[in-house]
Order: C-alpha cells, then structure tokens, then sequence
C-alpha cells in the first residue's frame, strides 16, 4: 500500500534514519507528535499494512507485543523515564492514518501526563532522529 507512509517506513522506502529498531516483520519508529513531558513516545508497527487489531494474525500479533515489550524496557534507559503506558487505538474518531501501531510513552515522576492530550506537537525531524538513536542503542543493549 504505497499511499501509507507506515507502509513506506516499513519497507525502507523513506525516513530509514528514523527507524529505532526493524525486524523482517516489525518497525519501532518515534511519533510524530510528542509531549513536551514525556520525550520518546514511540510507535511500534508492523512492516505489513494491516488496519485494525482484530485482524492481525497471532505470530505478527505475539512479535508487535514483544517488541513492545522490549521497548517498554529500552525507553528506561534511552530516556531516564521511570515507566510508560502502552495503547493501542483501533480506528478512533480523527485518526488519520490506518496502520495497526502500538504507542509507548516514556513516564516520569510528576509528568501530568493526559490523554488526550492538547500540547501534544509536532517534534522536529532532528529531535526525532535523537531520539531514534537513543532508543536504537538502548534496543542493543537490551537484546
């Protein structure tokens, strides 16, 4: 599906530098959108378009949650966060781009974190391809 840029990100198409970790069949990518409190949030999709949870088949579903997993750990030491909180939005209202994709959002002590949130912007490629970098290494230290 050329028309998704998940797709595109995916396949190695586009934003390669933006990439945190890839596997044959998952990608780990920090999103767009960021909050100022909780640097990091990052998305981890599957490299195949698939729309909605309920359709993704168990062994890519098992792999999308490991790597979650392995992410949840990573953004500890990548960021210094104390936690995070994972979510998943299967086709809400105002979602504009229909790739499965779970987002983990580094937390910290006294971080007023709130979803949604309204100061949720978009980070400049820089600060993103950092934190991609950081995130990447924390990934090989973890692995």
């Amino acid at each position: 599906m050329s028309d998704c840029v998940f797709c595109r990100i995916g396949q190695g198409e586009v934003d390669e530098d933006l990439v945190a970790y890839r596997s044959e069949n998952v990608f780990v990518v920090p999103a767009l959108k960021q909050r100022q409190s909780n640097p990091g949030h990052a998305l981890v999709l599957p490299v195949s378009h698939v729309t909605d949870l309920h359709d993704v088949p168990a062994g890519l579903l098992h792999e999308i949650f490991e790597v979650t997993a392995r992410v949840t750990s990573a953004v500890k030491d990548a960021y210094g966060s104390v936690g995070s909180t994972v979510t998943q939005n299967n086709r809400i209202p105002g979602q504009v781009l229909h790739h499965v994709h779970v987002h983990v959002v580094p937390r910290f002590e006294d971080d007023g974190f709130r979803m949604p949130d309204p100061d949720l912007c978009e980070a400049p490629r820089h600060v993103r391809r950092a934190r991609a970098a950081a995130l990447r290494k924390a990934l090989l230290r973890g692995a």
